[in-house]
């Protein structure tokens, strides 16, 4: 029995051939430059998606193959004085001083410790700045005399006694500042004024009212990359 259609067997469109041309015939037809433009209209997604994935991939294997950078002396600046600019040249400086090798190791000289700002910036820095020391990540602390006495009495630094050797230590005894501290009541050396170093003598602030040290934190990682820092800021000429 004949299948039961609205149109009859004989109707056009049972008649008609595919006359649609496939993807790759239009293609083929196409002159390089609309065929270049047809390909991205049509696979954009697809490859953007591809080019995403494999920009990822080398972007991971970068970061796992490329050099560790190893900080070998991180200083902190509490309320600094002095230009940016002098801090950043004298970084530089430092690592041909150290003899460090700018592909794997670098200084830190972080002069953004400022507790002299709003009260909830200062909250957050002098947090911060405790977090670092827990962490062992600082080395030195150069800051004016009202915030390093604090972090003298709160036990932050060891005796200068037991860290510089005999040669820098003797060169500064007329520099020091001495103290006691909550656990050890004994008044030791903890810091070095640095009005008299070129540093602070040429390019900062006059501060005379709440004068500059430093100072080495006793859970240093690297306290002698912290001696020689000092010594090259009161031997620089």
């Amino acid at each position: 029995m004949p299948k039961k259609t609205r149109l009859g067997d004989d109707a056009a469109i049972y008649q008609q051939k595919n006359t649609q041309p496939s993807e790759r015939e239009k293609l083929k037809n196409m002159p390089w430059k609309k065929r270049f433009g047809y390909i991205w209209d049509y696979y954009k997604i697809h490859g953007l998606v591809i080019i995403l994935v494999v920009a990822f991939i080398i972007y991971l294997v970068y970061t796992i193959t490329k050099p560790k950078i190893e900080t070998k002396l991180y200083a902190a600046i509490i309320n600094n004085t002095i230009q940016a600019e002098v801090w950043d040249e004298y970084k530089e400086k430092l690592m041909d001083y150290l003899e460090l090798d700018p592909k794997t190791e670098n200084i830190t000289l972080n002069y953004n410790f400022y507790y002299n700002g709003a009260p909830d910036y200062a909250t957050n820095m002098r947090q911060a700045f405790s977090v670092f020391v827990a962490a062992s990540q600082i080395d030195v602390v150069i800051a004016p005399l009202s915030e390093f006495s604090t972090y003298v009495d709160n036990d932050f630094f060891e005796p200068l006694s037991d860290q510089l050797p005999t040669d820098l230590y003797s060169s500064l005894t007329d520099k020091f500042y001495l103290s006691g501290t909550k656990e050890n009541p004994r008044v030791s050396a903890y810091g070095i004024y640095l009005a008299d170093t070129k540093l602070f003598r040429d390019y900062s602030l006059p501060t005379d009212d709440d004068p500059f040290l430093i100072g080495i934190v006793a859970n240093s990682q690297y306290k002698k990359n912290a001696i020689e820092f000092i010594r090259f800021i009161f031997t620089e000429k």
